[in-house]
């Protein structure tokens, strides 16, 4: 049996162009969606583990993971470089803690976890029906998974 392999329809183009334009805008807003991960920890760590689960199992799909792939070597935070885990730390709690425990309302953590779950439902669905791939997706999933190995490291 001779198995003939389709090209990607424009539709599967259009999919991978939403899934560019979605992994672009949730990098930009990372930061800001896991300010307030603190006061609600368990709840920002399951919703967090679901969309990782399915990050591995995209990146898995269309590229490779290498074991240490999702270690960090250096964090950025405020333009700054941080290379351990206490420097991180200590800047975090400084700079943004206090204002996250500050300012944290019922309200913000609905709109992050809610920013998170689309996120994650967007890739979702491009397991079940994504067939193109490229560099720039994988290496921005990529990203996207050191950060919520960090968030979820803390």
């Amino acid at each position: 049996m001779v198995v003939v392999h389709q090209p990607p329809t424009p539709a599967q183009y259009d999919m991978h162009n939403e899934l560019m334009k979605e992994t672009r805008k949730f990098i930009k807003a990372y930061d800001s969606i896991v300010l307030h991960q603190e006061p609600y920890r368990s709840l920002f760590l399951l919703t967090l583990n679901y969309l990782r689960e399915n990050l591995v199992r995209l990146i898995q799909k269309f590229g490779t993971l290498s074991k240490d792939g999702s270690k960090v070597k250096s964090v950025e935070c405020c333009g700054v470089f941080y290379d351990t885990y206490d420097d991180l730390k200590e800047h975090y709690e400084q700079s943004h803690y206090r204002k996250a425990l500050q300012s944290a309302s019922l309200c913000e953590l609905k709109m992050s976890l809610t920013k998170i779950s689309l996120f994650e439902r967007t890739i979702r669905g491009y397991l079940k029906g994504g067939e193109v791939s490229s560099c720039e997706m994988i290496m921005n999933l990529k990203r996207i998974l050191r950060k919520v190995d960090t968030t979820l490291g803390f």
